[in-house]
């Protein structure tokens, strides 16, 4: 069932009238269709959206719910379109079902709230729960990365970060990528820019669409040009000229300490947490990254997660940090700024959270790699994190804080970094 029979349905059932219209203040849109049906109130979500708008549309659901609830509502119903019933033991719902599974638990005040499949053949209620990731996934990411962990750092990689020489640099570890000749990835203020190992490293930009225009494209057809570039110690000067080259071009003469301007804020906000440059605080309590940088790598960078009992696809974490007592940190990173607003888009970084938080707690065949970097994992928290947010923006910060704390998630808000005096 899509978006338009999910509607269509819902006209038919509904006590009242269907609601489509886009919501500015809750910001809500047209994807979500909200009616009231069987004894409460309802959001539906269609097979035709992408998998983490069907995850959101719950948080979406619950915010529509405590700002639109009327006396005695207390059950907030997510309807989720599907081709049959059987799409449920399918990897993709599978997932989406897990995730909603861990929202509606860790939600610890709001509604009540009840989980439908919708198919031609009519309705189905689900009982979602917790994943407990019992798949051959974890284990396999806890020898990746403790594999990673006890790789040195030589030859061509090292000389590249000692030569270059710029907090902007950094390597960051390719889980994937640990037997290949180039195992790191060479990033600048979180962008890719190539790959290195310790006899060679390829300066390639990290891109589907290499001729569209627009940062970090256009900079790097000027300066690098649009093929790869491969190179040997002995032409090690070369590449780091390019790379001083690319940094000079993308930085704020006048702010030094800003992020780069090369198209991706908030991957540039993760490497500044991530290298100590940007420090958070969670109440009384500084945040520093997870496990110290070593040899120009970024340890705790691109940390991988799991939101159901799949095998794939892996969420990225964006900044695993602890606090003075170890306990592990995960942080949602988001850059308002970067088109996203104050809305929705930080509302569902509170479930990114979330879905993170429970996924470290739970997946003990990764305690080797905490227990390697003395973090206490079952004691992991949650935040989300955004540089301050703008005056007019008070309504939707309020909203957001309130979730957030039904959920047990802290709120940071930061200074942006070149804003400082």
């Amino acid at each position: 069932m899509e978006t338009e029979e999910l509607a269509a349905w819902a006209a038919t059932q509904a006590v009242g009238p269907v609601d489509r219209t886009r919501d500015m203040a809750l910001s809500l849109t047209s994807t979500l269709v909200r009616f009231r049906w069987n004894g409460g109130m309802a959001v539906g979500v269609g097979a035709d959206a992408p998998g983490k708008v069907r995850i959101n549309a719950l948080l979406d659901g619950v915010a529509w719910f405590l700002a639109r609830r009327e006396p005695g509502e207390d059950t907030l119903h997510l309807v989720l379109g599907c081709s049959d019933h059987a799409e449920a033991v399918g990897s993709t719902l599978k997932e989406q079902l897990g995730a909603i599974g861990t929202l509606t638990a860790e939600l610890a005040s709001g509604p009540r709230i009840r989980t439908w499949l919708l198919s031609p053949d009519g309705t189905t209620e689900v009982a979602t729960s917790k994943p407990e990731f019992t798949t051959s996934t974890p284990p396999r990411w806890n020898t990746l990365l403790m594999t990673a962990s006890a790789t040195s750092v030589k030859g061509m990689a090292a000389e590249i970060v000692a030569a270059v020489d710029h907090p902007s640099f950094a390597l960051y570890p390719k889980l994937s990528s640990q037997k290949e000749a180039e195992p790191w990835q060479m990033r600048l203020d979180g962008l890719e820019i190539g790959r290195v190992g310790t006899s060679t490293a390829t300066l390639r930009l990290a891109t589907r669409k290499p001729d569209a225009p627009g940062e970090p494209r256009d900079t790097w057809r000027q300066v690098v040009g649009q093929p790869a570039r491969t190179y040997a110690p002995e032409t090690l000067d070369e590449l780091v000229a390019l790379v001083h080259s690319l940094i000079a071009a993308w930085s704020t003469p006048h702010a030094p300490k800003a992020v780069l301007r090369h198209g991706q804020p908030e991957h540039a906000l993760e490497m500044h947490v991530l290298s100590g440059r940007l420090h958070l605080m969670a109440g009384a309590d500084e945040l520093m990254p997870a496990v110290p940088s070593r040899g120009g790598v970024l340890a705790a960078a691109q940390f991988p997660t799991l939101w159901g009992d799949v095998t794939r696809p892996a969420r990225y974490l964006d900044a695993l940090l602890a606090d003075a007592d170890r306990r592990p940190w995960a942080v949602e990173l988001k850059d308002q700024d970067a088109g996203g607003g104050h809305g929705a888009y930080l509302r569902h970084g509170v479930g990114q959270a979330v879905l993170y938080r429970h996924f470290i707690r739970s997946a003990s065949p990764l305690d080797p790699w905490f227990s390697k970097h003395d973090l206490r994992r079952p004691a992991c928290r949650a935040a989300l994190a955004f540089p301050t947010a703008a005056t007019g923006a008070g309504k939707a910060i309020e909203r957001l804080r309130d979730l957030a704390k039904r959920y047990a998630v802290e709120v940071i808000e930061f200074s942006r970094p070149g804003a400082e005096p």
